[in-house]
């Protein structure tokens, strides 16, 4: 695994889900797989244990070589490969669970480090579409009109049926300068917006000192847990707890998640001991994320939530929530419940699978569910205040 994710990933063994998901992957994903590439990536025994004799492995080679050499048009093998993978993959029915290529693999880390050419969206599945949670300030999607909650239909004339959010956002991303012209449903209503593509550096963290009935309230607004996302709050707590903050709102509203890790140490910035977040996986029981120490644990909290606070953002919500430190406001939360890891493969794209559930301090898996705020309140686009901010500022100054 590249440096960037160590430490950032929860590793599981899914040996013998990876390989029942090959075997269905033959019929259902519709592509006979070069099992060759699957088997040599496993371990010894566990090969010989699914592969007596190597008949599938000797099967699949059969028929690549019967291709190669009788099909009626010339054959890549990288792209029989690939949709074999995905086939395979697909099998499983998860949305979360898929294979990177060497170009999505490489575009995947650009992003979770924080930097990236594409328009400036973040796309989570919900309900079997695929949904814009957040869109970046002054990028590209934000200039052409993409807003939080619409439905991405389609990618250049490509329909995204059967993609999954990252395939999705991977085809987003390309060259500089390059247009993309994106099939959008709002409602009743579709559309096509077109965006050019730019580099673009995540803003992960913003903060700002507000003022409301003569106290001052620090505000933290986070988009997205990639690496640092933890420094950068804390440093950003520090920073107006000095300036006289008597009070902090922490916004998650269309933070669609990240790394895992980010949100221990994110969580950690508030909470002074005790669990964050616990994870199972299939075989392994349950691993617990314990508070990292050093918390600014006594200032007044407010987060903010909404539908499209998902996953890690979650992590943190529930965190907050159950140990009694702040008060949630806006709305009821996404429902991610699930985490993944990342295993890099031999041709240099690598697998992200759901790996396990994972846990709120109480005890609660939100996957499916999300998480209810303790005070109600929803921001009227049609206004110039952000009223969920404004609720934020009553309930630490009133």
């Amino acid at each position: 695994m590249p440096s960037g994710f160590k430490g950032f990933f929860i590793a599981f063994s899914v040996w013998a889900a990876f390989v029942l998901g090959a075997l269905f992957g033959l019929y259902w994903g519709g592509h006979y797989y070069r099992i060759a590439s699957v088997a040599g990536v496993l371990p010894e025994s566990v090969r010989s244990f699914f592969f007596p004799g190597s008949n599938l492995v000797q099967l699949g080679s059969q028929i690549e070589g019967i291709l190669d050499s009788g099909y009626y048009q010339p054959v890549h093998n990288s792209s029989l490969e690939n949709a074999a993978i995905n086939g395979m993959v697909g099998s499983l029915n998860d949305p979360y669970t898929e294979y990177f290529t060497p170009d999505e693999y490489q575009q995947f880390e650009d992003q979770a480090q924080g930097t990236f050419v594409g328009i400036g969206v973040t796309i989570e599945p919900q309900g079997g579409d695929l949904t814009v949670v957040s869109v970046l300030d002054n990028s590209p999607a934000q200039q052409a009109g993409i807003q939080a909650g619409d439905l991405i239909i389609a990618i250049n004339g490509q329909s995204l049926s059967g993609k999954t959010a990252d395939q999705a956002e991977a085809a987003m991303k390309g060259k500089e300068g390059t247009t993309l012209t994106l099939h959008i449903k709002r409602g009743q209503q579709e559309f096509d917006k077109s965006a050019v593509r730019k580099s673009l550096a995540l803003p992960i963290e913003s903060d700002k000192m507000l003022n409301h009935n003569s106290k001052k309230i620090g505000y933290i607004r986070l988009d997205q847990f990639s690496v640092g996302a933890g420094t950068k709050v804390r440093a950003a707590d520090d920073k107006l707890v000095k300036e006289g903050a008597q009070g902090i709102i922490l916004d998650l509203r269309n933070n669609g998640g990240g790394l895992l890790d980010e949100a221990v140490s994110v969580g950690s910035v508030f909470i002074k001991s005790g669990v964050i977040v616990s994870v199972a996986g299939r075989d392994s029981g349950k691993q617990t994320y314990n508070a990292q120490g050093g918390a600014n644990a006594t200032i007044p909290l407010v987060v903010l939530v909404n539908g499209y606070t998902a996953s890690a953002s979650e992590i943190v919500a529930g965190a907050i929530k159950d140990d009694h430190r702040g008060l949630l406001i806006g709305q009821k939360t996404f429902g991610k419940g699930v985490v993944q890891s990342l295993d890099p493969l031999g041709n240099g794209g690598a697998l992200k699978f759901t790996s396990g559930s994972y846990y709120t301090p109480s005890g609660a898996n939100i996957n499916k569910i999300g998480i209810q705020p303790d005070i109600q309140a929803t921001d009227n686009p049609n206004t110039p205040a952000d009223e969920v901010i404004e609720r934020g500022l009553a309930a630490l100054a009133p």
